[in-house]
């Protein structure tokens, strides 16, 4: 049981996600870069035109996985608020301050894509009766609303405490989002049966790429908030020996 909480003090250290996340850039700047690639390319060359939507269907390819990546945002803030205001660990508060503006960027890019397709699908750029329009923007204005909450409050106790709570009300608007097809009568469509069979609408060539596609952006993701906690890290810690140190080290 000890080592158990050793470990968990560890992961909290500031200077111990630093050193090991350098070790992991390279890696996943890597696996990103590759599968991007692939992703893309797969997209635009190799995925069959849509016998419906024709072209256009490869916007989805993005769009799916940005939507799916963008709904991840609020359970890791809530998560991470929850870890602060029960252990009060600095680096969660660190992670749920990045990840605010992260996901604000990634729901305009999964609203921005999915216009763009309705705009040819349903002949309108936006529609005020669908609800999982309605909710995703909703989202991005909760996330404009923590990034605001943090940057009008002074003490960075409260501003933590604050958006951890509305972060943990967001997520009741992911599970929104998330069943608001299922709930409502919506130009949305259900959500489509993982097919296999080649030829079928939604077959393989669609799934795999949009997987890889998927998996690129959440290594996007991961590297993102990495990097903008890393900063921030060096910001916070700025008069630590170990940060002094390091900057000694770079020049």
């Amino acid at each position: 049981m000890a080592g158990r909480w050793q470990w968990l003090h560890r992961l909290g250290s500031p200077r111990w996600f630093y050193a090991t996340t350098t070790r992991w850039l390279p890696w996943l700047a890597g696996a990103m870069a590759l599968l991007l690639a692939v992703g893309t390319v797969w997209a635009l060359l190799y995925l069959p035109p849509d016998y419906q939507q024709g072209d256009t269907s490869r916007i989805l390819v993005v769009h799916v996985a940005v939507a799916g990546a963008s709904l991840s945002f609020f359970p890791l803030m809530a998560v991470a608020g929850t870890v602060t205001l029960v252990w009060r660990i600095k680096l969660a508060d660190m992670v749920a301050k990045n990840a605010a503006p992260l996901g604000a960027w990634f729901s305009f890019l999964t609203l921005a894509t999915g216009s763009i397709w309705g705009s040819v699908s349903w002949g309108t750029w936006w529609e005020w009766t669908d609800s999982r329009l309605v909710s995703m923007l909703f989202q991005f204005f909760l996330l404009l609303g923590v990034i605001s909450l943090r940057a009008a409050l002074d003490n960075s106790a409260t501003a933590a405490r604050a958006c951890a709570l509305l972060s943990i009300v967001g997520c009741i608007n992911v599970v929104v989002i998330k069943y608001s097809v299922q709930w409502w009568n919506t130009l949305h469509q259900p959500p489509s049966p993982i097919s296999m069979q080649v030829g079928s609408p939604n077959g393989p060539e669609f799934w795999v790429a949009t997987a890889i596609m998927a998996v690129a952006v959440y290594l996007f993701l991961a590297l993102s908030l990495i990097l903008a906690t890393r900063n921030e890290i060096l910001e916070r810690e700025s008069k630590a020996q170990w940060v002094r140190e390091l900057a000694l080290g770079a020049t």
